[in-house]
């Protein structure tokens, strides 16, 4: 649909400063408006809405929230958010207001406008229309307070960089040797349950600025937790000791605080920070807590950051070896390998029939279709170990025991397939059972082949030396779990701990935030 040429009277009655600084203008009489109405003052809004889409693609920018203010200004028909018969009023102000602080958030000035906004702001109230005429400074001025205010708004509440989009386009999932990939497909890192931005969000925003309620709303959308208090504070600091590593780590850790998903807070859980490669377990109620190394994936299975509730630790458990690994590490090297079979300790089931086939026997194809389960035996070797704290997710990962005790002991543990491998699983295992009686302690010992400790363990033990062994235990109340990455985090005691950015990403969010 064609637009009608429109003239809007551009009038200042309010907002037009007088030559005396901070003092406006009266009108006394209608006779005090003739030099108002000149051609300059009028807003054409042709013009205007051309001015926008030329401000729009001069605009391009690498953050979500800019792509909500393009496709705003193209709907047909849009109305003004900032603009109005009157000029732009006191919400523009509002808006500076927030934005001056820019830099207390990590930002420079110039990812929000800021000069140029307050520029166009003070020609436009002094009619100091000189340099161009008043409907291409208002369309301008039009989109670039959307664009910084959009920005702002969804930044402050959701976070500047959108971790789900960026963190699952970083690694690529490669296929098997001699397979075609059709199209490129990226491993899942990030399943955090964040909160994040949508259109009617972005509708309820632009509301507020035009009903005069910017203020509350910028308000209302800052974070408000702890950490990320403690992390801008810590930011501040850092900046004004001049310490530019430090400042650079609070200032990446502070958005992570700004990613809106469930963090631990009191009661009982456990988590583990994969860049810290070290688990912490917290029983606030107790007033207890332990931690311990892990072992994590390796550079290219990166263990996914997730949040679940283990319900239930299994004893002795199998290893049902991932598709994943047979297609890209069994079948490449090792079909037809009766002794590396036989050394690991593999068995190949069929889905079917349940039967037990030798693997060895299997050809690449029937490896590759799917009928059949390779498992390993459990017991002693098996590479889950001796215990498994197995929680629902999307990637089959878990915590769990290892027959590889080694490799604890060095410097860097990123050497999975993407589970997580606990230094010391019974520790974590008794940590949160409630009140469990020494016989029962006892049972879940001689299940991995641990002495009993106390007298009742020893008689059951010499009751059946054969047998009965428990097979697993479920908790009374389930354990919240964290996989997270964090290169800046306070321990249980409150320090602020710095960790090595084994992963990378926080190279990835500088990237993003530097971009803005």
């Amino acid at each position: 649909m064609r637009r009608r040429p429109a003239a809007i009277l551009f009038l200042f009655v309010i907002l037009v400063a007088a030559c005396g600084r901070g003092k406006f203008r009266r009108v006394q009489s209608l006779a005090d408006l003739r030099d108002w109405i000149r051609p300059e003052y009028v807003l054409d809004a042709n013009k205007v809405q051309q001015e926008i889409e030329r401000t729009a693609a001069a605009s391009w920018g690498e953050m979500y929230a800019d792509a909500y203010v393009r496709a705003y200004y193209k709907e047909e028909g849009h109305p003004m958010v900032w603009a109005t018969r009157m000029g732009i009023d006191e919400r523009a102000d509002t808006l500076l207001h927030y934005l001056a602080g820019a830099e207390a958030i990590g930002f420079r000035r110039e990812a929000f406008h800021v000069d140029t906004i307050r520029s166009l702001l003070d020609e436009i109230r002094l009619k100091a229309f000189d340099r161009e005429d008043a409907s291409s400074m208002m369309g301008r001025l039009e989109y670039l307070l959307t664009h910084a205010f959009l920005r702002y708004a969804c930044g402050q509440r959701f976070g500047y960089v959108h971790p789900r989009r960026v963190m699952n386009h970083l690694l690529e999932d490669a296929p098997a040797a001699g397979e075609e990939q059709h199209a490129v497909t990226y491993r899942q890192l990030y399943d955090h349950r964040s909160e994040e931005v949508t259109d009617s969000f972005v509708r309820h925003a632009l509301e507020e600025v035009r009903h005069h309620r910017i203020g509350a709303f910028l308000e209302e959308i800052q974070p408000t937790d702890t950490l990320y208090r403690r992390m801008q504070r810590e930011y501040w600091q850092a900046l004004e000791r001049g310490d530019t590593s430090r400042t650079r780590l609070a200032r990446i850790n502070m958005e992570r605080a700004r990613w809106r998903y469930p963090h631990p807070d009191g009661g009982r859980y456990i988590w583990v920070n994969l860049a810290g490669q070290e688990l912490t377990a917290v029983d606030t109620e107790r007033d207890t807590m332990t931690t311990m190394r892990v072992c994590c994936g390796n550079l290219t299975h990166k263990t996914p950051l997730l949040h679940s509730r283990i319900s239930h630790v299994e004893l002795n458990p199998y290893w049902v070896i991932p598709q994943s690994i047979v297609r890209k590490e069994i079948m490449p090297r090792h079909v037809g390998d009766s002794a590396y079979y036989a050394r690991n300790r593999y068995r190949a089931i069929n889905k079917e029939t349940k039967a037990v086939v030798n693997p060895a026997r299997l050809s690449a194809d029937q490896l590759r279709s799917g009928l059949y389960t390779l498992r390993q035996d459990n017991g002693a070797g098996n590479s889950l170990g001796r215990i498994i704290f197995r929680f629902p997710n999307n990637f089959s990962v878990y915590l769990h025991d290892t027959s590889n005790k080694g490799a604890f002991h060095s410097a860097s543990r990123a050497i999975s397939h993407g589970c997580v491998r606990v230094e010391r699983p019974l520790d974590l295992a008794l940590f949160f059972l409630d009140k469990p009686t020494p016989l029962f302690t006892d049972r879940i010992r001689m299940a991995i082949d641990q002495p009993p400790l106390s007298e009742e363990g020893r008689r059951y033990q010499e009751a059946n030396p054969e047998g009965r062994k428990l097979g697993g235990f479920n908790y009374d109340r389930p354990v919240p779990v964290w996989l997270d990455y964090w290169t800046l985090y306070p321990n249980p005691k409150g320090a602020l701990l710095s960790y090595p950015d084994s992963y990378g990403y926080d190279g990835v969010i500088e990237k993003k935030l530097n971009a803005l």
